[in-house]
C-alpha cells in the first residue's frame, strides 16, 4: 500500500509566499521529511520541473553520479530519476507502510 500527498495543498499560506521558487519548495519539503524521521528514497521529476531545478539552482542543482559506470543523478543528497509524471514526487519510507510519495509542484 501507498499514499501520495500533495504538498502545496499543506504549505501554511505564509509558507508558500516564502517558497516561491520550485528549489525553494523542493528544499523545504526535504529538510521537512528528513526533520520528520523519515527516509527519503529517491526524487522523480518532470522534465519541465528538472530544467526548472537547472534554470533555478544553475549548474550544479542536478549532478551526475561521480562514478562512470554508474547512471545516476543527485539532488543534493538525494537520487533524482527522471519521470513521465508532472511535478515532482518524492518516494520515502516510514510515513505509511511501504512508500509513500510528496509531490511538490
Amino acid at each position: 500500500m501507498s499514499a501520495v500527498h500533495r504538498y502545496d495543498e499543506s504549505l501554511p499560506d505564509e509558507a508558500v509566499g516564502q517558497a516561491s521558487t520550485l528549489t525553494a519548495r523542493l528544499d523545504a519539503k526535504l529538510a521537512e521529511l528528513a526533520r520528520s524521521g523519515y527516509r527519503i528514497q529517491w526524487i522523480e521529476a518532470s522534465e519541465k520541473e528538472l530544467v526548472t531545478l537547472f534554470a533555478e539552482g544553475g549548474d550544479e542543482a542536478i549532478v551526475l553520479d561521480p562514478d562512470p559506470d554508474v547512471d545516476r543523478a543527485w539532488y543534493g543528497g538525494f537520487e533524482i530519476r527522471p519521470s513521465e509524471k508532472g511535478l515532482v514526487w518524492i518516494y520515502l519510507e516510514g510515513e505509511y507502510e511501504g512508500l509513500s510519495a510528496h509531490i511538490v509542484s
